[in-house]
């Protein structure tokens, strides 16, 4: 399926709700999938974001399992409306899906051109009778370079300066330690950066991946979202970057797996619905 309108071009497909091509003015952005790096090009994460401990949780003292960020990223969406400049796809829970996760929901994924922008929305709807634990997430991967240069050419901009303090990981599990990096705007991208894997933080409300001796960048706003990972495979030359929104996070170590009182969990209420938005743009 493909969106578009005088600058932007979005491609995507049913499988996993998720975009294949995001090209603007003629430029392609995505990274194209190439499984010498990393397979995906945008997987939609729900419903957790992150890794389980043992990929295992408890629900009412029953234990699931769940593989890393979730199941929507393999399933096959439905397509519930469509046009040139927008798109909603949609996932129900299903017989395979509550034997992993025993709920009954709604996931809405929409995208939506206007003019140079790129909106991406998840809206989720309680379809149950009892509270829907999920976290959500964006994992959107970019060409490096896409204005040239090499990938140390690039940094990571926040628009501002700010206060960054990266949540550390141990495997794939945050520690509850912080590391501080200061008061700063830029991250200059280097490979070694995600030596430790993703650098977490928590609400990150613009970031870019910015070529420094040119200035253009792409731009991703996301001001409603609780965490905000940025991600390249560690100890490999790939030549992409990821760009995270995040409502939740991998397990702590010595999390107690019960799925209620999982840190950052969003709890919704039957018949209630949760909707963010983040937006993709050229700068």
């Amino acid at each position: 399926m493909q969106l578009h309108n005088e600058k932007v071009s979005l491609i995507l497909k049913a499988h996993g709700a998720e975009m294949t091509s995001w090209k603007v003015e003629g430029t392609e952005l995505l990274w194209q999938g190439d499984p010498t790096y990393w397979g995906r090009q945008a997987p939609i994460l729900f419903p957790f974001v992150g890794r389980l401990l043992d990929d295992r949780y408890l629900y009412e003292g029953l234990t699931y399992t769940m593989s890393q960020h979730g199941f929507a990223r393999d399933e096959l969406f439905e397509v519930a409306e469509a046009s040139d400049t927008h798109v909603r796809f949609i996932l129900r829970d299903s017989i395979e899906t509550r034997k992993h996760y025993p709920f009954s929901f709604e996931l809405n994924v929409i995208y939506r051109l206007i003019g140079e922008e790129l909106n991406v929305t998840y809206h989720v709807v309680n379809r149950d009778d009892v509270v829907l634990p999920f976290s959500i997430g964006g994992h959107p991967a970019f060409n490096i370079p896409f204005a040239g240069g090499t990938f140390e050419d690039y940094t990571i901009d926040f628009g501002e300066t700010r206060t960054l303090d990266r949540l550390l990981l141990e495997g794939p599990y945050l520690t509850g330690a912080y590391q501080p990096l200061g008061e700063r705007r830029y991250i200059p991208l280097t490979h070694h950066l995600f030596d430790q894997d993703a650098l977490i933080f928590e609400q990150i409300e613009y970031a870019a991946l910015r070529h420094q001796p040119s200035g253009r960048a792409i731009v991703m706003e996301s001001p409603q979202f609780t965490h905000f990972g940025i991600w390249s495979p560690p100890h490999s030359d790939a030549p992409f970057a990821c760009l995270e929104p995040w409502f939740g996070h991998a397990d702590y170590k010595g999390h107690r797996k019960d799925i209620l009182h999982k840190e950052d969990m969003q709890l919704l209420e039957p018949g209630e619905s949760f909707e963010a938005t983040y937006t993709l743009y050229m700068e």
